[in-house]
């Protein structure tokens, strides 16, 4: 094996272990009033390194579809390290709030009228038949089951 190989395998492994880290889950933060769930900087910056190391294990390529591989690939770990970096979930005293890529919600404790747990997801009914779904499938059980519990607790104090 060439140099050049040896060292285009070595990003493309570092690109793979850097994805696996910037994929990860995102860390609660447990609080009287509530809890605060988002993604620590550093997966953002893992996913950035990740990128980079794909474009740089590209360059000097001859095959074109290497190329175009390669920009793909780094362009989806771009896409990834934005969306960590705006994700925020608050379940607090006030209500509700989301924010990501697709933009920022907010929910007042009153204005829920059904909470319903299902598989990899919790979803809030608004009165009026909106709702706010969450993603929970990459929560850690027990997070998930104690962020359950502070919603339908939040929810069922509002309704007094």
């Amino acid at each position: 094996m060439n140099p050049g190989r040896a060292v285009r395998l070595l990003l493309l492994l570092a690109s793979f272990g850097l994805a696996l880290v910037a994929a990860g889950p995102p860390s609660f933060t447990w609080a009287n009033d509530g809890v605060r769930i988002g993604h620590a900087w550093t997966q953002a910056a893992a996913a950035l390194g990740a990128a980079l190391a794909v474009a740089a294990a590209a360059v000097g390529e001859r095959r074109r579809w290497l190329h175009v591989a390669a920009a793909v690939a780094g362009a989806a770990l771009v896409g990834l390290a934005a969306e960590r970096l705006a994700f925020r979930f608050e379940a607090v005293e006030a209500g509700v709030r989301e924010r990501s890529l697709a933009g920022a919600t907010s929910l007042r404790w009153a204005d829920v009228e059904a909470v319903e747990p299902r598989p990899g997801s919790l979803t809030l009914r608004r009165r009026g038949g909106a709702a706010l779904v969450i993603a929970t499938d990459r929560f850690p059980p027990d997070d998930r089951v104690r962020l359950e519990r502070t919603i339908a607790r939040r929810v069922k104090e509002a309704a007094r």
